[in-house]
């Protein structure tokens, strides 16, 4: 048989009623949550913009890349795919 004294005397130990002058684990953190928030809010905000800019330099890139081939290399292949319609026309009037 398991004896259930000492068990219980344990748990009623534990939920005993803390001293008025302690300060529960929420009380603490809710007085030193802005010590650890602020750093954290300014390092997602720095993160956040990092991303963005990167982002943002990628669109530009993207945009300078086509805006190159159609200055560039569209008129070329625009000649070229002519021709080759000239060439085919030519090939199936034979």
């Amino acid at each position: 048989m398991i004896h259930l004294a000492p068990l219980a005397a344990a748990v009623l130990h534990l939920i005993q009623a803390v001293p008025p002058n302690a300060v529960t684990p929420f009380q603490w953190a809710s007085n030193y949550i802005h010590v650890v928030a602020w750093p954290t809010i300014c390092f997602a905000i720095w993160k956040v913009s990092k991303a963005a800019t990167k982002f943002v330099d990628r669109l530009d890139k993207t945009v300078t890349q086509i805006d190159h081939m159609a200055t560039n290399h569209f008129p070329h292949m625009e000649a070229s795919l002519t021709e080759i319609a000239t060439i085919l026309r030519e090939r199936k009037s034979l």
